[in-house]
């Protein structure tokens, strides 16, 4: 199973292009002098430019700038695509879709051949953005993680794989002139680096963290053939560490999460014979380190096996963790076309990554699991951007949506996530998606635009998820897949039926746990036969593919803590006029509880009946949106509680987790 092409694709579902907007504008802010004023102080040209700030202007530097490099290139591939479609439809979007196409073709190919005038400055494949410390020897991280000197250093590796990565997708996604010169040189330095490395200098610089350096030179080498990039991709393996991580309970917690995802993520790159151990180690973090949003982690770092909710703060669900799982769950997908992995892809998408965009703009580091915070964004303006690690990942996410929903299975096109488009099958062939969430109604109409039209016949296999209440009786046999048949311009819809339902955090109910069974996203379903468990439970609500939140406010808003370098979180916990200011301490969880966070069921009515009777409970206001009712808060009073989309409380707090207990 291979995906379709970003210039094959066109998303029209409007919560998406609001977003893919919003990233688009951010894009074509960055300014081409300063994008290259760090490399260009690093080669020793001269320039008037200052380079971005935050990280930008760091030892990290070139970080966010190679995210960006990716992200320009993806979005030149989409709008190569969006103009194609234009000229044939003559729609009046045409001419705005080809300037923004000449902008950032523009854009891209003074960037590339910038960045080559440094290559060629330097007289080697080398490029940096980072803070020069010794204008003698610029490559001087590098030698102080290999233990030549002693310097000040910060993950030099991990920088210079955003840069590598780049320009190979400047080189594959948009065909810059002059991209894969580039690419070449730079791939070349880091083999002559990496292939010199005895084995306790390559342990001593695998121990900082590097990115997805081996999934960067493992692509060089199926571009281009050459096997030295096979071997340097192989040096940055590590295979021992992989099987180790899955080797005991609890092995992952402490590690650094978005170090580690882009080790299985390359490790996988280099060969079918590493699906299962990369699937083992999807499986352990879907599994255990897990939240509805498909957000991972606390505090950047993984935690104990299964500590959700003791770990649930206002660091939790670092955006780029969510990034490097969507990648490493559509490598999989694509390899075995196994649904898990879809399903997990449309968990993170619908809400980890559409809420992790402000309303205006901008990206969110982290995004708290605990009741009573809020989402911080940063300015959606460069020039006033800390360009944390997110920022960069960030641009990309939003660039390649349209890269998630088709995939081509032999001679069938697959549907495999439910976000209105457009794709272009073959030069005569189109399919429009339309997905209607609030009419519940599911459409793909085939536009034929060759001769015979009637003969044309297209196989389409369409996922139904599992959110999907009336799914068996659109695939009795058990499916996952609806196929389709489509014949000449014909239209096929379907109507389906959202779920509602109840998800507990598997923490919190130690003696009922099941070693074995899949636990993300998690059902109440484990309480069946338990009616003797009291609580308190911590449950949160899901629509379909959204997560259901209780928005609460924006008291004390904008009272921020730091949480890293350049990073903040909210200070203060708040709900419902209760209110808690916690302390951050980097790499230390510190969870706090309100007595505001406990509902009571009413008397006489167990935790499974509620699962039982979710509908009695939760119900549809006059807007459309959900009503959590008839339960008693801490005061003993019944309330109703809204309940809206997660990815909609971006100028809000919000509650995903309430604690639910039976009546004493």
């Amino acid at each position: 199973m291979k995906r379709f092409s970003l210039g094959n694709v066109q998303v029209t579902e409007p919560r998406w292009t609001e977003k893919i907007g919003l990233n688009a504008a951010f894009l074509e802010k960055m300014s081409t002098h300063r994008v290259l004023a760090g490399f260009r102080r690093t080669a020793g040209i001269r320039t008037d430019a200052k380079p971005y700030g935050g990280w930008e202007d760091s030892l990290i530097a070139g970080h966010g700038v190679g995210h960006y490099f990716s992200a320009l290139a993806m979005r030149i591939a989409y709008l190569r695509g969006l103009v194609a479609s234009l000229e044939v439809s003559g729609g009046e979007e045409l001419d705005s879709a080809r300037k923004a196409l000449d902008l950032c073709t523009g854009k891209a190919q003074r960037i590339v051949t910038g960045l080559a005038e440094c290559q060629e400055k330097l007289g080697s494949g080398f490029l940096s953005a980072a803070t020069v410390q010794d204008p003698g020897n610029v490559e001087i991280q590098f030698d102080a993680v290999e233990g030549k000197c002693d310097a000040r250093q910060w993950v030099p590796w991990y920088a210079l794989h955003k840069v590598l990565q780049g320009m190979i997708d400047m080189w594959q996604y948009a065909d810059i002139e002059g991209a894969s010169d580039v690419a070449v040189k730079l791939a070349d330095w880091c083999c002559d680096r990496a292939l010199s490395w005895d084995e306790e200098t390559r342990k001593r610089v695998l121990s900082v963290e590097y990115g997805g350096m081996n999934d960067s030179l493992y692509q060089m080498s199926d571009i281009t053939g050459d096997e030295k990039y096979k071997r340097a991709a192989q040096v940055f393996d590590e295979p021992e560490l992989y099987k180790e991580l899955l080797g005991f309970k609890n092995r992952l917690k402490g590690v650094h999460a978005n170090a580690t995802i882009p080790k299985i993520i390359g490790y996988l790159r280099g060969g079918d014979d590493r699906i299962e151990l990369a699937t083992r180690f999807f499986d352990v973090v879907t599994m255990t380190q897990c939240y509805q949003t498909g957000g991972i982690g606390d505090m950047e770092h993984f935690f104990e096996d299964e500590l959700l909710d003791g770990s649930r703060t206002q660091c939790n669900a670092e955006s780029c963790c969510a990034y490097n799982m969507i990648k490493l769950a559509q490598m999989l997908y694509e390899k075995t076309g196994k649904i898990r992995f879809a399903d997990y892809i449309e968990r993170a998408l619908w809400n980890a990554k559409l809420g992790s965009m402000g309303p205006a703009g901008g990206y969110t580091y982290f995004n708290p699991m605990a009741t009573g915070y809020y989402r911080l964004y940063s300015p959606n303006k460069p020039d006033k951007n800390p360009f944390w690690c997110c920022v960069g990942t960030g641009m990309e996410d939003f660039a390649k949506v349209a890269d998630q929903v088709f995939y081509k299975d032999g001679d069938d096109v697959v549907i495999a996530q439910w976000i209105s488009s457009n794709l272009k099958v073959s030069e005569d062939i189109d399919l429009l998606l339309d997905v209607d969430f609030n009419g519940q109604k599911l459409s793909v109409r085939q536009i034929v635009k060759g001769e015979p039209v009637s003969k044309t016949v297209t196989n389409v296999k369409i996922l139904i998820p599992i959110w999907v209440a009336n799914r068996k009786a659109l695939i009795p046999d058990g499916g996952p897949y609806l196929d389709v048949k489509l014949t000449g311009c014909e239209t096929v819809s379907f109507d389906f039926d959202m779920k509602l339902s109840a998800h507990v955090l598997t923490d919190a109910l130690p003696h009922l746990i099941s070693r074995e069974a899949p636990r993300i996203p998690h059902s109440l379903e484990t309480l069946n036969g338990y009616d003797m468990y009291r609580g308190p439970v911590p449950i949160g609500f899901t629509y379909g593919p959204f997560v259901l939140c209780v928005p609460l406010g924006n008291e004390k808003w904008g009272i921020a803590a730091g949480a890293g370098i350049d990073v903040v979180a909210p200070a203060w916990k708040v709900v419902f006029g209760a209110a808690v200011k916690s302390d951050i301490t980097y790499g230390k969880t510190q969870k706090s509880v309100l007595d505001r966070e406990y509902l009571t069921l009413p008397e006489d009515v167990s935790i499974k009946r509620f699962r039982d009777d979710l509908d009695t409970y939760i119900t549809r206001d006059s807007k459309g949106g959900f009503v959590l009712s008839g339960l008693k808060n801490w005061n003993g009073d019944t309330v109703d509680l809204p309940l809206i989309p997660y990815y909609q409380t971006g100028n809000e707090r919000y509650g995903i987790y309430w604690y639910l207990e039976t009546a004493k």
